[in-house]
């Protein structure tokens, strides 16, 4: 469901690319279904519900004093272009959720090993009343976090007791609002009555809610038959709540939450690259060359492609189906 802290984050709730709302905005009022009171068998967001997710506390730090920058010498170079935003909502009527942390409840946890995320998610009673397989009802509330695991001083991540990775900086908070009449304004991009804003930390935009039509394309990867989410779509009905991508090993390039990675490779001439498309996810996906050296066609989840670069170059490719979101190189030596 959610796709990335930017481009690639709003993709999975909202991929993984990015969404937002102003400190202090009202929510939307919600439909009748939004409050339905406690749901069983559930826990708050901020408890790790089932998994016990670790959640590490930072040690209070001491801020630098502020020091005056040198005046510029120089003009700054010319501003690129500002693209033409596609169609979007104009104003933010998903609202900033107030309180999440204990009203809302757990619903799963997603590991990047490779992207170096944790995507742990939480919703309102509307949307914890979900069954699977169902549509979510209006009124549903879908939380995303994206937080920075723990590492040690070589850069290499740390896990808990369980295996999982350790929260321990929220970098975005990603959420989708579904009502009756929402979602009108993404025009092309619609992905049935879901609206997306993300979120800063301290409830500031991350990005203005006329430029979510990244969030609501990258969903439109699900389909209407999951109600436009991916994991959030099964992940709450496991018995772990729980699933995380693996590295891909060596020569190998992951399709997971709307991307590819790694996303440039540096190979020599003769090398065999393959590539992995992630079951968790649930979305078909390809892989197109842009000069059409190479395609392997539509790939199921869990499929594999592979290609051997005869020739040195630069292979910009993508995944045709998701060109928005999915661009990549390969620079063969």
């Amino acid at each position: 469901m959610w796709r990335h802290l930017s481009a690639i984050v709003c993709a999975s709730l909202f991929t993984i690319v990015s969404c937002a709302a102003p400190a202090g905005t009202t929510p939307a009022a919600a439909s009748p279904t939004a409050n339905l009171g406690p749901v069983a068998g559930t826990q708050p967001c901020a408890s790790g519900g089932l998994i016990a997710s670790t959640l590490e506390v930072p040690a209070p730090t001491t801020a630098p004093a502020p020091t005056t920058a040198a005046p510029a010498t120089t003009a700054p170079p010319p501003a690129s272009p500002t693209p033409t935003p596609r169609p979007a909502p104009t104003t933010d009527r998903v609202g900033f959720p107030e309180g999440y942390q204990t009203a809302y409840k757990f619903l799963y946890v997603y590991d990047r090993m490779d992207a170096k995320s944790i995507s742990y998610i939480c919703g309102n009673d509307a949307a914890a009343s979900a069954r699977q397989g169902q549509a979510f009802p209006y009124g549903s509330v879908l939380v995303f976090e994206s937080w920075r695991p723990k590492e040690d001083a070589a850069g290499n991540t740390i896990k808990d007791a369980n295996g999982h990775l350790i929260r321990t900086t929220l970098n975005a908070i990603f959420v989708a609002r579904k009502e009756q009449g929402f979602g009108e304004a993404y025009q092309a991009f619609r992905t049935g009555e879901w609206e997306y804003v993300a979120y800063r930390p301290d409830k500031t935009f991350q990005t203005p809610p006329q430029l979510t039509a990244s969030c609501s394309s990258c969903h439109q990867a699900s389909n209407q038959a999951r109600d436009w989410t991916m994991r959030a779509w099964t992940l709450p009905f496991t018995p772990t709540r729980y699933a995380a991508a693996p590295l891909p090993g060596l020569n190998e390039i992951s399709l997971n939450r709307m991307a590819f990675f790694p996303s440039t490779v540096t190979a020599a001439i003769g090398t065999t690259l393959k590539w992995i498309n992630s079951q968790v996810d649930q979305t078909d996906h390809n892989v197109a060359a842009l000069d059409g050296s190479f395609n392997s066609g539509v790939m199921k989840p869990g499929d594999t492609f592979s290609f051997t670069f005869t020739k040195a170059g630069t292979y910009q490719y993508v995944c045709s189906i998701h060109p928005d979101q999915m661009r990549a190189r390969i620079d063969v030596k």
